[in-house]
């Protein structure tokens, strides 16, 4: 082989002059810090996205919803007192903590706390079996809850001096001022008229009404109810329980007029509550206690409902 041709085969080592070869080593150096960074940044990310999870100043919130407490027969909507015994039971050693909806509504204002998994007890219709089997339990257990009233099946009861039969009874305004005495308790609005199926649908607009009626008929009745428990009671009423779980955004927007901090909705789940989201605590999901369930079949699906607005 010819000099000449070797030296053609060869030149491309020959290109790497010392100079080009230093200016190579030194661009290397100075790039390696910007590809560590390049390498580890992804590292950083979880960490970043989880101190800026909105979900960090939030709990999830369940509520669940019982109407009768009878020994005497269960169903759908009445449980007996062992049932509800067992609830309280297994609800503590699940890890919830029972809490009102007043420390919902200050926690989603603002200010206040609520503990890793609070709860909150409610019973619809102001049965005076919650007030005769449910409270007692309530101290028992060192447990709190929402009463839920009717106006007008309260002022039956008051009025008819029929008042004391667990079976068929509602809640006087006597009884809601043992309940509130006992500090176990808060009292929300269930409407004063409106648990019925006509003419209206719960809280549901007339075909014939116009806008401005509507929530004039709206404004009456829940005001009714408002006034007359802060009159006798000398309490003042915070949140409100749609009766059927029929809600509209008329209703929704008097409510809050009225300064009513917590509705609830009968849609199934559980709620997600931000601190510092006013809107956060309304509408709240709830879980009916059904009374034909065992306590254990109940508290896995409350655990899988909890679970399952967590991970929302």
């Amino acid at each position: 082989m010819s000099t000449k041709k070797a030296n053609r085969r060869f030149y491309p080592l020959k290109t790497v002059k010392p100079r080009r070869l230093a200016h190579t080593v030194f661009m290397k150096k100075a790039l390696l810090p910007l590809l560590l960074v390049t390498l580890l940044l992804p590292l950083s990310l979880p960490r970043a996205a989880a101190e800026e999870d909105p979900r960090e100043d939030s709990r999830v919130v369940v509520c669940a919803m019982y109407h009768g407490v009878l020994k005497s027969r269960q169903g759908e909507y009445i449980v007996s007192p062992s049932r509800l015994e067992e609830d309280l039971k297994n609800f503590r050693a699940a890890g919830y903590s029972f809490v009102l909806p007043c420390q919902v509504a200050a926690y989603a204002a603002g200010g206040g706390e609520l503990p890793e998994k609070p709860l909150i007890l409610s019973f619809d219709d102001g049965h005076y079996n919650n007030l005769y089997y449910a409270l007692p339990l309530l101290e028992k257990y060192d447990a709190c809850a929402l009463f839920n009233v009717i106006g007008a099946f309260s002022e039956f009861s008051f009025t008819s001096g029929d008042d004391d039969n667990p079976n068929y009874s509602h809640l006087t305004w006597e009884n809601l001022r043992e309940l509130l005495k006992s500090g176990r308790a808060e009292i929300g609005n269930h409407s004063w008229a409106m648990h019925a199926y006509s003419p209206r649908f719960g809280v549901g607009k007339l075909s014939s009404e116009s806008e401005s009626e509507y929530e004039k008929a709206l404004f009456y009745d829940f005001s009714r109810l408002h006034e007359r428990v802060r009159k006798e009671c000398g309490y003042v009423m915070t949140s409100f329980a749609y009766p059927f779980g029929k809600y509209t955004k008329n209703a929704e927007q008097v409510l809050k007029n009225m300064g009513y901090t917590v509705t609830f909705s009968c849609n199934e789940g559980a709620s997600r509550v931000k601190k510092g989201d006013k809107d956060s605590s309304r509408l709240l999901r709830r879980i009916n206690m059904d009374g034909r369930l065992s306590s254990a079949e109940l508290i896995k699906k409350t655990e899988r409902l909890f679970e399952k607005a967590k991970a929302a």
